[in-house]
């Protein structure tokens, strides 16, 4: 389809950019993919192992910046 959309859903857990900030959590990503009609990114203190974890909660894929670095 043209013009796939995606949505991006932060922070899922906290960072050290924006300590203290408030954060989902896995089961309010869970909740808001589940309205979400596009594919849904996490975004805020993830990596790989919390990517594992949250992909069969409705997480199409992961971005990170500090995981990265």
């Amino acid at each position: 389809e043209a013009g796939l959309k995606t949505a991006v859903l932060s922070k899922v857990f906290p960072t050290r950019s924006h300590p203290g900030a408030p954060t989902l959590g896995p089961m309010r990503f869970a909740a808001l993919a589940r309205l979400a009609r596009c594919p849904v990114i996490a975004l805020g203190g993830m990596n790989a192992s919390r990517f594992r974890h949250l992909k069969p909660l409705g997480a199409y894929g992961w971005a990170a910046i500090d995981a990265l670095t």
